[in-house]
């Protein structure tokens, strides 16, 4: 049985919080790219080789963001004071469709390295682990710039859902719809990660799978970079587990305070829909790569497919990650 505590809360919290961020990415970065067109400032946004966008300039970004972050706001304002159903949908769809462009495309690699990478650099801000003293901040701001991308898009698609849910006749939603397809989605965005996870494994406890042994000598130290992603892609699967398991909704009895209560479904949601994200632009960088002959500037690529291949299904990871998201969404809330 839904309780109405698991049917009120995605819209009280994430509902209520993603029109404001995405607000607040349209005006930041709207104003900054405006500025660099301008002339006043450097360009907020350059894409790198491997982005969807890498044969761009700052420039073009700049104007692509730009467009993006007046298209956001023009299509809140009207969504949200307008009283007739078509303007709302038309508005929402557009948000809908806008904010994909931003989490998937105008971000890229970089932000889904900003989450792998984060346990690192928080080690290293205190001195331990292998990146301690070596910090680049110049790649953690670009890396954060990318997630703020993947945050800003994610919360405009939101924003968009929920003027579809006002401009409904009923004002509901059916997500009970996606629910059948829970538990295929997890078991595809349990298996592709941990297939990444067991190459970086193998590479730091010494055995060169799918590369030559002269590449893993070349690796060194940054196989324990390696290891960190592959635990992250690790834990990542056993979260994705819990979207069809029970402790998924709700939590362990022995857990402190919250033992026995349901799970909020933004617990599940958020983190989920942003991975989901910064999986499939990462992933759709890389195939970029290949379709414009590139991927040679990826270390190993013309012999060690280890290196990039598991790379290569990032987006069906990301798709199948989304797909059991709202199928949790749908088994819990159903619809409203």
């Amino acid at each position: 049985m839904t309780t109405t505590t698991e049917r009120t809360q995605p819209r009280s919290a994430v509902r209520r919080a993603a029109p404001w961020v995405a607000g607040a990415w349209a005006l930041a970065f709207g104003a900054l790219s405006g500025l660099a067109l301008m002339g006043r400032t450097s360009d907020p946004w350059a894409p790198e080789a491997a982005s969807p966008l890498g044969g761009l300039s700052g420039t073009q970004m700049s104007w692509i963001v730009l467009v993006a972050a007046l298209l956001v706001l023009v299509a809140g304002v009207l969504g949200t004071a307008g009283r007739e159903r078509v303007t709302q949908r038309r508005a929402a769809w557009l948000l809908v469709a806008v904010g994909l462009v931003v989490a998937l495309v105008v971000s890229d690699v970089r932000a889904l390295s900003f989450l792998g990478y984060l346990p690192q650099t928080l080690l290293a801000l205190v001195g331990l682990g292998p990146a301690a003293g070596h910090l680049n901040w110049g790649i953690v701001l670009d890396s954060g710039t990318a997630l703020a991308h993947a945050v800003g898009g994610l919360a405009t698609v939101v924003a968009g859902i929920g003027l579809l849910e006002r401009a409904a006749p009923d004002g509901r939603v059916d997500w009970s719809r996606w629910a059948r397809w829970g538990r295929p989605a997890v078991a595809v965005a349990i298996v592709i990660p941990l297939l990444y996870a067991v190459t970086r494994i193998a590479w730091a406890v010494g055995l060169p799978l799918g590369i030559r042994p002269e590449m893993l000598d070349e690796l060194g130290s940054g196989r324990w970079a390696g290891l960190g992603l592959a635990l992250f892609a690790v834990v990542g699967a056993l979260l994705t587990w819990g979207l069809v398991a029970r402790w998924g909704e709700v939590f362990w009895s022995w857990v402190p305070r919250v033992g026995g209560r349901p799970v909020p479904v933004a617990m599940a949601l958020v983190p989920g829909l942003l991975v989901a994200a910064a999986v499939t632009s990462a992933g759709l960088s890389f195939w970029r790569m290949v379709l414009a002959g590139d991927l040679w500037a990826v270390p190993g690529a013309t012999s060690d497919w280890a290196a990039w291949a598991p790379e290569m299904l990032w987006p069906v990871w990301g798709v199948a990650l989304a797909v059991a998201c709202l199928a949790y969404l749908g088994r819990r809330v159903g619809r409203r």
